[in-house]
């Protein structure tokens, strides 16, 4: 084909049925840049496209958009509806071993499954809860501002040894904090030792 001469619209069909047929993706623009000419025309035929910049859209625009939306199928699934329980049961059965116990990223040689010593106790939990206020000694929120399942205040091990029941290896936390504490352990010891003194 000579340089600067165009397919026709069957050829361009053609060629797109055979990629398809084949498996193949279209060539990729990528690492290329535009022509001036090409970058001029793109720069004209959005000159008359109406721009949302600044501007927010009216309950009923947001309204429209919300019910447009209602019902939409997820492209990898057959409905848009709520998960069957043959569906749920497929992940699930997919999903079998998978990120779970030492094929974890975060397994650490089953820590979890280890017991607490004899003397963790609720009594103590909240003897804990109680000389913090019932403040989480990470974010400050109260426990009576905790709201769902989760209505008392965690108690962590500072030094992550569930042996270790000293009061000032234990601290207040609410869940969502917690749960961060399982990362970058080293970094947290610090910290809690550091806020404890």
């Amino acid at each position: 084909m000579k340089k600067g001469s165009k397919h026709t619209k069957e050829s361009l069909k053609k060629m797109s049925e055979s990629i398809k047929e084949l498996g193949m993706k279209p060539p990729s623009r990528k690492g290329t840049k535009h022509t001036e000419r090409t970058k001029e025309k793109l720069s004209k035929s959005w000159r008359n496209v109406p721009r949302m910049l600044g501007k927010k859209h009216t309950k009923e625009a947001k309204e429209k958009i919300r019910n447009s939306h209602i019902g939409i199928k997820h492209p990898n699934r057959k409905s848009s509806g709520p998960l069957s329980e043959e569906h749920k049961r497929k992940i699930s059965v997919a999903n079998i071993g998978k990120n779970k116990g030492e094929n974890s990223a975060f397994w650490q040689g089953g820590k979890s499954f280890e017991k607490y010593g004899l003397d963790w106790t609720d009594t103590l939990r909240e003897s804990i809860r109680k000389r913090d206020n019932f403040i989480c000694q990470e974010c400050g929120i109260h426990q009576d501002e905790l709201g769902g399942r989760f209505k008392k205040l965690d108690i962590h091990h500072i030094d992550y040894n569930k042996y270790n029941l000293e009061p000032n290896n234990l601290i207040t936390l609410c869940k969502s904090c917690h749960a961060k504490t399982n990362y970058n352990r080293e970094y947290w010891i610090e910290y809690f030792n550091d806020l404890i003194i």
